[in-house]
C-alpha cells in the first residue's frame, strides 16, 4: 500500500470525538487512510494521555514506515512533557522523515523538528479537517503533503505598516508564547537569517512586548532575515498601543530586514493557511502587500 497513512495523535490536550472523526472521514475522502492511533480520545486530566501514553503514540507512528504524515488532533498545553524522549528518538537515526502537521502549543514539536533537520507543517488540525476537503487549508495542506510547492499573495488591514523589501531564507517560528518558553534551551535553534513568523491568541500587549524584548535583548530580533507577523486574537488596546501590530511595529525600529503583517497565520479558524516549518521561503513584501512570491521548498 506505500506510505498512504495519516496518523492522528492528541501530544497534548483533551479532542472533542467528533472532530476526529470528521477529521478521518476527509483525509479518506481525499485517499488517504488515516490511523487513530490508541489514545487519541483518552483522558488524563486536561491531557489526553499521561506523557508516556501521548508519547508512546507519537513515537509508534513515527516508526511506522507506512505514515507518510502525523497530524496533531489539537494543541492546548502539553507538548513540552514530550521533547526530551522525542529528541532521542529523533537523533536515534531510527526515523525516516515525514510531516508532522498542527499549530499553536504544537510549535514546541516543530521546533524540535526543525533542531534535527526536519520540515513540518504549521497548520490547522482536525477540528478544520472536519469542514471537509474543499476548504483553502485543507486542500494547500494536502498539496504540501503532496509534495507541491505553495504561493500566497494577500492583501491586508495593515499594509501601511509593512516594511518593503525581499525576505529568503529558513521559515521558522508559530506561536510566540510556546518560543518564548523554549527560548535558551536545546530545543530551539534560531539561526541568523532566519524568517520567523509568529502568532499568538488571548495574550495582552505587554506580555508579547516582553516576548519580544527577550528576542531583542538576546541578539535574536537584530539578526533575522524578514518577520511575518500573523494574527494576534482575543486581547484588548492598552493605555500603550491600540494594536499589538503598533507594538511591533516600534519593536523592530531600527532593524532592516522586510516585515509583513496581518498574514493569514494563527488562531483564525479557517483562515489559518499553511506553512513548511523550517522549510525555505522567499517573499516579495511592499508598503501595502505582501506580493505572491512567497514560495516554500520542501
Amino acid at each position: 500500500m506505500g506510505n498512504n497513512v495519516i496518523a492522528i495523535v492528541s501530544p497534548a490536550s483533551i479532542i472533542d470525538p467528533q472532530l476526529v472523526e470528521g477529521a478521518v472521514s476527509t483525509i479518506e475522502s481525499l485517499g488517504y487512510r488515516a490511523r487513530v492511533m490508541p489514545h487519541v480520545l483518552g483522558h488524563s486530566g486536561s491531557y489526553s494521555g499521561n506523557s508516556e501514553q501521548r508519547f508512546e503514540d507519537l513515537s509508534v507512528a513515527l516508526l511506522d514506515p507506512e505514515v507518510k504524515a502525523v497530524l496533531c488532533s489539537r494543541g492546548g498545553y502539553g507538548c513540552v512533557h514530550l521533547l526530551e524522549k522525542l529528541d532521542t528518538l529523533l537523533g536515534s537515526g531510527n526515523c525516516e522523515q515525514k510531516w508532522l502537521i498542527g499549530f499553536s502549543d504544537v510549535t514546541a514539536l516543530h521546533a524540535l523538528c526543525a533542531k534535527h533537520g526536519w520540515p513540518s507543517v504549521h497548520s490547522s488540525m482536525v477540528k478544520q479537517l472536519s469542514l471537509g476537503p474543499d476548504t483553502e487549508p485543507c486542500r494547500r495542506l494536502f498539496e504540501i503533503i503532496e509534495g507541491k510547492d505553495q504561493q500566497y499573495e494577500w492583501h491586508n488591514t495593515c499594509g501601511v505598516l509593512n516594511r518593503s523589501g525581499e525576505m529568503n531564507g529558513r521559515l521558522v517560528g508559530g506561536n510566540l508564547a510556546v518560543l518564548d518558553g523554549l527560548a535558551g534551551t536545546r530545543f530551539y535553534t534560531p539561526r541568523q537569517g532566519d524568517i520567523l513568523f509568529v502568532e499568538d491568541v488571548a495574550e495582552p500587549i505587554y506580555k508579547i512586548e516582553r516576548m519580544f524584548y527577550r528576542m531583542k535583548l538576546s541578539g535574536l530580533l537584530e539578526n533575522l532575515g524578514g518577520l511575518i507577523v500573523g494574527r494576534f486574537t482575543e486581547y484588548k488596546p492598552d493605555r500603550n498601543y491600540a494594536t499589538m501590530e503598533a507594538m511591533i511595529r516600534d519593536m523592530v525600529d531600527g532593524t532592516g530586514y522586510p516585515v509583513v503583517f496581518d498574514a493569514p497565520i494563527g488562531h483564525i479558524g479557517a483562515l489559518n493557511m499553511p506553512l513548511i516549518h523550517a522549510g525555505h521561503f522567499s517573499a516579495g513584501v511592499t508598503p501595502t502587500v505582501t506580493v505572491g512570491h512567497n514560495t516554500i521548498y520542501r
